[in-house]
């Protein structure tokens, strides 16, 4: 199709301003905090990198937890020697796709101008924009919704064999940027075969059309397998993750099935340390160790019998997700939007976005569906992302992953009010805008009865602050916190980190004595507390303090050196050793690699099989 020099002209500038705004945004995040103090699936993602790049390629249990394909992303940019920001401009070339897909997906629909409209909503949508400098897939996960749907398009209209394996092939590795994306390959084989059915295509054509998408999955799924059977003889392309997942929401702990974890894991933390809480628990019950899929299993049968004897509770529980899924504020998960807004002028000063969207969008979409029965496609991913909200978590993140359809519908139902009022059929207008206003105070609504108000993360955006070099917003939001919220956990971590930093070693002491007590989980306020113990002459407490912090995070290799040299100082030769040959499987950088070799080259007792403590990485 040959698209006017003026529609060009103005499609070129709307994805400008697509562009655009995503820079005037990067360039703020950048120097904010959040870019700075990681959040946990961002931390995961960021040590998966470097193992891709420096380490074993990702080929670890540990790695193993997740879905792998946003980890070789961020470890290629590592390997370029740029750290992420080759991947952030990345993200923001995908984003502007994704914005252009929209449009296109208009003009396949006969609606180019409702796909314009379309786009430039993307453009504005603010939860977009935060997250093409996030490091987390989601950005990936709605351009891939988006693309999705346009390639099924594509092959309705009676595309070539080849066409459908390049389409399966383009499935399979969205099984490998998120696992729920694996409900896309039957949506995909049912819907286009149903569209193309009724168009008037036979059973030969359609087992051609459905075999060849399922011969393109089976390529990045056999990778898949394939990195999994060398971490751990799993043969599955799935991560270690599906059973532990369930069995966060659905245990005799968690009756109304809310995002957290048992008690015997700790807090909602890392990925990393939710593997490892579940796995030493199931050992500890199984009383044996258990291979990686071993553990997974038995967390899944374990949820599963938990929903065989509360059906009722699950389904209510599922019902009430949806309806928080509705609701129009942004649930933080690992990224807090109220931070980012804070952050940002450009998204301080854009409106919360779903609301609108979903209030505008709904109704576009069962316009949609009146008139062309190809919505099917558009329909589909929202049955995936409703299946996705209701089972496990209704947070801001995992909406996401569907708002390409939301968007498209709000981009529908503008064009259909913008030619209704050039038409001037005031009274169809009128009543064309009552659904919008009956969903607008359905979201409203929903948010008062089931949202709570999210506060900022002050913690965050002070380790943030201080980690950008910002110190002094950092001792500004410090000093505030201390005289609003003088009990508030993690204020004294804070506090003992800046004394550490200034030399202040007692103070350091009773603050990090304080904060450890306040949160005996966090593995940077034992480290940090060891160092001003060390410094106030307590060597024996300070390799207390420090192999605690191993616990806690085990595949930390500065913590593993560094409790190998207080080892050291304490005349604990063969002990350091051991500790030191454990850090080499788990050091990423070339320093401490060199610096691993220069310890361990020294002359010294040889390393025994087993020490006091045996903290290795598994």
């Amino acid at each position: 199709m040959h698209t006017p020099f003026v529609q060009r002209r103005t499609l070129g500038i709307a994805l400008a301003f697509v562009l655009v705004l995503r820079l005037i945004h990067m360039r703020y995040a950048l120097a904010g905090p959040l870019t700075w103090q990681m959040g946990a699936d961002e931390d995961f993602y960021w040590r998966f990198a470097q193992d891709v790049a420096q380490g074993s390629g990702g080929l670890t249990a540990e790695f193993a937890f997740m879905d792998p394909l946003y980890g070789y992303l961020l470890g290629a940019s590592l390997k370029l020697g740029m750290g992420a920001f080759p991947l952030y401009l990345l993200q923001i070339g995908v984003d502007c796709l994704s914005a252009f897909g929209l449009y296109r997906l208009g003009c396949l629909l006969g609606r180019p101008r409702a796909g314009l409209l379309a786009l430039v909503v993307y453009g504005l949508t603010g939860t977009a924009i935060a997250y093409s400098m996030a490091l987390l897939k989601a950005t990936w996960v709605a351009a891939f919704v988006i693309w999705w749907m346009y390639g099924a398009l594509r092959l309705t209209a009676g595309q070539r064999g080849r066409s459908a394996i390049m389409f399966g092939v383009f499935c399979g590795l969205g099984i490998a940027l998120r696992a729920n994306l694996l409900l896309m390959v039957p949506l995909a084989v049912f819907c286009i075969g149903w569209l193309r059915w009724r168009d008037g295509a036979r059973a030969p054509e359609l087992a051609r059309l459905g075999g060849g998408i399922l011969a393109g999955v089976l390529i990045p799924v056999l990778l898949l397998v394939a990195r999994n059977v060398t971490i751990s003889d799993k043969w599955s392309p799935m991560p270690n993750n599906g059973g532990i997942v369930l069995h966060q929401i659905y245990n005799a702990g968690n009756p109304e099935g809310r995002a957290g974890v048992p008690e015997f894991v700790g807090r909602y933390t890392a990925p990393s340390e939710i593997w490892d809480g579940y796995r030493r628990e199931a050992e500890r019950r199984l009383e044996r160790p258990l291979a990686p899929q071993a553990v997974d299993a038995y967390w899944r049968a374990e949820a599963m019998a938990y929903l065989r004897a509360h059906p009722g509770r699950s389904i209510g529980n599922g019902i009430r997700k949806l309806r928080e899924a509705s609701a129009y504020p942004e649930v933080p998960n690992t990224r807090n939007y109220v931070d980012e807004r804070i952050v940002s002028p450009l998204l301080a000063v854009l409106p919360l976005p779903f609301g609108w969207l979903f209030a505008l969008g709904i109704p576009g979409l069962a316009l949609l569906a009146v008139r062309d029965r190809r919505s099917l496609i558009v329909l589909a991913p929202l049955a995936m992302g409703a299946l996705t909200l209701a089972v496990f978590f209704a947070e801001d993140r995992f909406r996401f992953n569907v708002i390409g359809p939301f968007v498209l519908g709000t981009g529908i139902w503008l064009d259909a009010a913008w030619r209704l009022a050039s038409a001037r059929r005031w009274s169809v207008f009128a009543a064309a805008c009552g659904l919008p206003l009956v969903l607008g105070a359905w979201t409203l609504v929903q948010a008062r009865l089931l949202i709570p108000p999210f506060p900022s993360d002050t913690q965050r955006l002070m380790w943030g602050y201080i980690k950008s070099g910002q110190e002094a917003k950092a001792r500004a939001l410090l000093d505030q916190m201390a005289a609003t919220h003088p009990e508030a956990a993690g204020i004294d971590e804070v506090q003992g980190y800046l004394a550490v930093r200034d030399t202040r070693w007692t103070d350091a002491a009773a603050h990090l004595e304080r904060a450890i007590g306040q949160r005996p989980d966090r593995h940077e306020a034992w480290h940090n507390f060891s160092l001003a113990l060390e410094a106030t002459g307590r060597v024996e407490d300070a390799l207390v303090a420090e192999l605690r912090a191993v616990d806690l995070r085990p595949g930390q290799a500065d913590y593993l050196i560094r409790a190998g040299d207080l080892l050291k100082a304490l005349g604990r030769e063969q002990d350091a050793r051991e500790l030191w040959t454990c850090a080499t499987r788990v050091a990423h950088s070339t320093a401490q690699q060199a610096g691993l070799h220069q310890r361990l080259a020294a002359p010294g007792e040889a390393p025994t099989d087993a020490v006091g403590h045996s903290p290795c990485p598994e």
